[in-house]
């Protein structure tokens, strides 16, 4: 067995970092998540929602058209964006409902921020392992369940948030609150028992998302509801923004937006698609982002921290993979030449391992385990989908899948096997490119008998760690020599 190495252990402790700048000048944080939704807001086209509070942001800041998590499920996603780190350094490749967690005691975002003399607040579940890597640096708490079913109405979330503001304001400092919805995680609640969104998607049906690449009656009916919960985010977003213009701190509060990842439907959540990875991204701050801008360069969701870091005025730890969106603002600085994804499939049932890397036109897919994918049927399921209308490529891919995305935007045609000389030659560049990332981020995953141990250890039930102990999985330890809590 070959262990891959101990990346980042000894360089994630907690030492402080030092504050480039006084209290008083620096900026409130407010960092919006929403869980499970691609670009389905009006300021990305989506003309059956209304969305007119992030639309609004947009306007005033900056809208990111090609934004992308590496990891395209919950707890993974989340622990990239709160570290900056990929889940295959850090060790979080599964949800953290199954026991999958941070490899040692990594440092989190509220971490720096508290450090550095900011009020810090979170607000909707937490969901990492171990927890206390965030809730230790927590000044303030709420809504601490997933609350998938709405049982905390989005007034509760805004009342929370304002709580933040003003303890923080009381303490005389600049705060970062961390705001995490549930919308639009299935079940998709159409209107809530609180009564929202106020405003609802017409009809009581709506044509699937292209990508998705199936269209059904109950589809149609999944999709409207999904909208719903489109319409209620943004009220519930506009319930917060309401509270930093009554306290009169919105001038100084840098704004951010995201999606964890994409829909939960085929081709979309727990895949390397477009669908699953690539989210919706505002950063609204006048005083630092251009008004209005439309952002084209590929930028990920782990460019947040550093961007966080360096408008806080703080050092950026080297260790950190991401890069500050601020430095797109020179013509001349480098873009990003690709975007890695990956995936686990996330819990032990839903087994599945596939790695992604697109550049500025194709995208290669690298699937190294011929088997059907139990998680893209597990999708198929949730809606329900006939069996006839599966997409056969996905349920049961070939080792590669090519896609030109300029072409074929929806990922229809893999041609992976083309007879083309060029395209067979982007296959090799993509697929060493590949190799090159995992060789520097020391993914275990690039040893095969790392992936022979971890399908051999999903398999086995008697080697799971059971939800109510303190045991964890042994991948952790073969993997990356620690367990959260060394």
């Amino acid at each position: 067995m070959k262990a891959c190495r101990k990346l980042f252990l000894s360089l994630f402790a907690f030492a402080g970092i030092c504050s480039l700048a006084q209290a008083g000048s620096r900026p409130n944080i407010l960092f919006i998540v929403s869980e499970d939704n691609s670009e389905q807001i009006g300021c990305y086209g989506e003309t059956r929602v209304h969305t007119p509070h992030l639309d609004a942001l947009a306007e005033t800041g900056v809208r990111y058209t090609r934004a992308y998590v590496p990891y395209s499920v919950c707890s993974p996603s989340r622990a990239a964006f709160l570290t900056s780190t990929y889940t295959r350094q850090n060790g979080h490749i599964g949800l953290a409902t199954h026991r999958f967690s941070f490899h040692s005691k990594i440092k989190t975002m509220p971490a720096y921020f508290q450090e550095a003399g900011y009020y810090t607040g979170f607000i909707g579940k937490t969901h990492v392992n171990p927890e206390s890597v965030v809730e230790d640096f927590v000044d303030f708490r709420g809504v601490k369940h997933a609350n998938f079913s709405n049982t905390h109405s989005i007034k509760d979330y805004a009342e929370e948030a304002r709580t933040v503001f003003e303890n923080a304001k009381t303490s005389d400092k600049p705060f970062l609150c961390i705001l995490n919805y549930s919308d639009a995680h299935r079940k998709f609640i159409g209107t809530s028992k609180a009564g929202y969104p106020t405003v609802n998607v017409e009809g009581t049906e709506a044509e699937p998302l292209p990508w998705i690449g199936v269209d059904t009656p109950a589809l149609r009916r999944e999709m409207r509801n999904y909208l719903n919960c489109m319409n209620r985010l943004d009220e519930g977003i506009g319930l917060v923004l309401k509270g930093l213009d009554e306290l009169g701190v919105r001038d100084n509060t840098l704004i951010v937006y995201m999606a964890d990842h994409g829909g939960d439907f085929p081709r979309g959540k727990t895949t390397c698609y477009e669908g699953g990875v690539k989210v919706p991204m505002i950063v609204n701050f006048p005083r630092s982002f251009p008004k209005g801008d439309v952002e084209t360069a590929m930028v990920s969701t782990m460019d947040i921290l550093p961007t966080l870091l360096q408008e806080a005025g703080l050092e950026i730890p080297e260790i950190l993979m991401g890069t500050p969106l601020q430095s797109l603002q020179d013509p001349e600085a480098p873009r990003r030449e690709y975007i890695h994804t990956f995936n686990t499939g996330s819990a032990a049932q839903l087994t599945y391992l596939t790695f992604g890397i697109r550049d500025d036109r194709y995208k290669l897919i690298y699937n190294p385990v011929r088997m059907i994918s139990p998680v893209a049927i597990s999708r198929y399921k949730l809606v329900p989908i006939p069996e006839a209308l599966w997409d056969q490529g996905y349920v049961d891919p070939p080792e590669f899948e090519l896609y030109d995305l300029q072409e074929d935007p929806y990922e229809r045609t893999n041609i992976a096997n083309s007879e083309n000389p060029k395209l067979q030659e982007r296959r090799h560049q993509l697929f060493a490119a590949m190799r090159s990332f995992q060789k520097e981020i020391g993914d275990p995953f690039l040893d095969r008998e790392n992936i022979d141990y971890y399908l051999e250890e999903i398999a086995d039930p008697s080697r799971h760690p059971k939800k109510q102990s303190r045991e964890v999985w042994g991948h952790l330890r073969e993997f990356w020599g620690s367990t959260p809590g060394q």
